[in-house]
């Protein structure tokens, strides 16, 4: 992702800061940082159910591949998927066994009540915009811990219309990191509060190394927009062939 993506009503999605945000002379051990809740929080649990509950009722919600989804024993992960609409957040968030760490805006955590609850979650807040380097440090420091970065790689929202094409910032977090990217695909999300009850579906693929995955086909030094097209097209993998955009 670029450095920034488009931003919803309720705090909105903000795309992984800049490859060029992290001086190289930065770059040394990043100290593992947990945040948010744990995956097995009762909190945490109730709450996506509640969520989950709430989505089914706006929309026809069919979900497969969530148990490709690595345990927490297993380390870092970067949850990357396309998206449609805010509700790709708690759509994602609901049906991941693990608890996801997502990005928003960095106003929002001066926000009412929104703020508070992007806290409690763990949301990484970042500058609109430009690169950040807080936010990258807060990035590597969860999935140091062993969490689950949620990511948005195109950066803004395609509202149907096929996939867009990557920013590289998720590259440059996933080769930093070390952690397997997992690939999750979405449709229908951008019918909700439009049809009644539209389909939604949800499709969880097989984590990868994405870098290992670019050398196949750019060779054995990808460049990060390489490695974000690697995993753009495992996303692409996951959909309908008309809603595959640039990856087709």
């Amino acid at each position: 992702m670029g450095p920034v993506a488009d931003h919803s009503a309720a705090g909105g999605s903000v795309a992984a800061p800049g490859v060029a945000a992290l001086p190289r002379s930065s770059r040394g051990g990043i100290t593992p940082q947990r945040r948010g809740f744990r995956d097995d929080d009762p909190f945490y649990v109730f709450s996506c159910r509640v969520v989950a509950g709430a989505l089914r009722l706006l929309a026809d919600i069919h979900v497969s591949g969530m148990e490709h989804c690595p345990p927490a024993g297993r380390g870092g992960l970067i949850l990357a998927s396309n998206h449609l609409c805010v509700a790709d957040i708690p759509l994602t968030g609901a049906w991941c066994p693990r608890a996801v760490i997502y990005f928003a805006k960095r106003e929002v955590r001066d926000w009412p009540v929104v703020g508070r609850v992007g806290q409690a979650y763990g949301q990484i807040f970042a500058r609109r915009g430009e690169g950040d380097r807080q936010a990258i440090r807060e990035s590597l420091a969860c999935l140091a811990a062993g969490q689950v970065l949620g990511i948005f790689p195109e950066g803004h929202r395609s509202r149907g219309h096929g996939l867009l094409r990557a920013q590289p910032g998720v590259a440059f977090l996933a080769l930093r990191s070390g952690v397997p990217v997992w690939p999750v695909a979405i449709t229908g999300t951008e019918r909700i509060g439009k049809d009644v009850r539209p389909r939604v579906i949800l499709s969880g693929g097989l984590p990868f190394d994405p870098l290992a995955v670019a050398r196949e086909t750019a060779g054995p030094a990808p460049s990060h927009q390489d490695v974000a097209d690697a995993i753009m097209r495992r996303i692409a993998a996951l959909l309908p062939e008309h809603l595959r955009g640039v990856y087709r």
